[in-house]
């Protein structure tokens, strides 16, 4: 018996559970049939390891690379669009992929920090000399991260047919700035990414290239899921779940806390971005640098959404940025 860890959870819906190096361990794709056509919704890593788990997963449910002939990317994280260019290259599948994240996507070039990158951190009260070395995106993802350029863009409202599959394009910015849902109208199904998820929420970060208010993004993008009638959710991380509505308003409260949290650290004592995220997440100089980096980028996310909102200001002194309540 095949150990291929694939399920089906509607029918022509299937769920394969691919091998993450890193945290969260295990990254949900999903495999559409109807009749004789397929498609892939994300890919997984670049990986051998998460690539032959991907074939055994297909060649459990009776599917061969060439017979997908659509791919699409929720959006263009490494564990989500990693693996597209050796799958377009297995598959000769059509491509889709929203704009931002493809231009997102070039991001991740194996090159090092640029003088403005760097000059962001220290603004930011990041004690970027302290450490001994900080890899840049590409560098850290560079083995995982093969992207191909897409044949054609998607955009919120656009439809895309997949046998008897009407798949809805819902465009989810904050996460990043194009990640997009896929609903199923007449299933009840909704293919979330890394939008809606069931027991974590998914990074939401503010950077110099991104968009003014990413939170302020996301937040909407939660309320506007809540619009759709949905029997089964499919995540990337964690279980196929249902009551999106219910799980839609947690995140939002999640982030209305933390943004009372960080008004109140700056409520009498201006402070970095980099000050607020230490006590709001609770690291220390010495904690992993991939807690570190997000925590600070989220926090910037929650200050900026305040400042848009006018409740904070931000100042600086001795080249650092500083954020005090209004």
């Amino acid at each position: 018996m095949s150990d291929a860890k694939v399920r089906q959870v509607a029918p022509g819906v299937h769920v394969v559970h691919l091998p993450l190096p890193m945290k969260p361990t295990i990254v949900n794709v999903t495999l559409l049939r109807s009749g004789d056509e397929w498609a892939l919704i994300d890919t997984g890593v670049d990986t051998e390891e998460s690539h032959t788990a991907l074939l055994a997963a297909m060649h459990e449910v009776g599917c061969s690379p060439k017979k997908v002939r659509t791919l699409i990317g929720t959006h263009h994280h490494p564990d989500h669009f990693g693996a597209s260019a050796w799958f377009k290259e297995q598959s000769g599948a059509t491509v889709l992929l929203h704009e931002r994240e493809a231009q997102a996507a070039s991001h991740y070039a194996p090159t090092k920090h640029s003088e403005a990158t760097i000059q962001f951190f220290l603004a930011n009260g990041i004690p970027l000399r302290r450490f001994a070395h900080v890899p840049s995106a590409g560098e850290f993802w560079s083995r995982l991260y093969k992207p191909t350029v897409p044949d054609r863009f998607i955009a919120d409202g656009d439809h895309i047919q997949v046998g008897h599959f009407d798949l809805e394009v819902i465009g989810t910015p904050g996460h990043t700035a194009g990640h997009c849902v896929l609903y199923a109208r007449r299933e009840r199904v909704m293919i979330v990414g890394d939008h809606l998820l069931p027991k974590i929420t998914p990074h939401v970060g503010f950077f110099p290239e991104g968009p003014v208010d990413p939170l302020g993004d996301f937040l909407a993008s939660q309320r506007k899921v809540q619009n759709f009638e949905v029997d089964l959710v499919l995540p990337a991380h964690g279980g196929v779940f249902s009551e999106h509505r219910r799980r839609a308003v947690q995140i939002i409260q999640h982030h209305e806390y933390r943004l009372r949290e960080m008004y109140d650290l700056i409520l009498r004592v201006p402070r970095s971005a980099y000050e607020v995220a230490s006590l709001s997440f609770g690291f220390d100089f010495d904690s992993p640098l991939q807690v570190q980096f997000p925590a600070t980028f989220e926090t910037l996310a929650h200050l900026e959404h305040l400042r848009v909102q006018g409740k904070v200001v931000k100042e600086t002194e001795n080249d650092v940025v500083l954020y005090r309540a209004a």
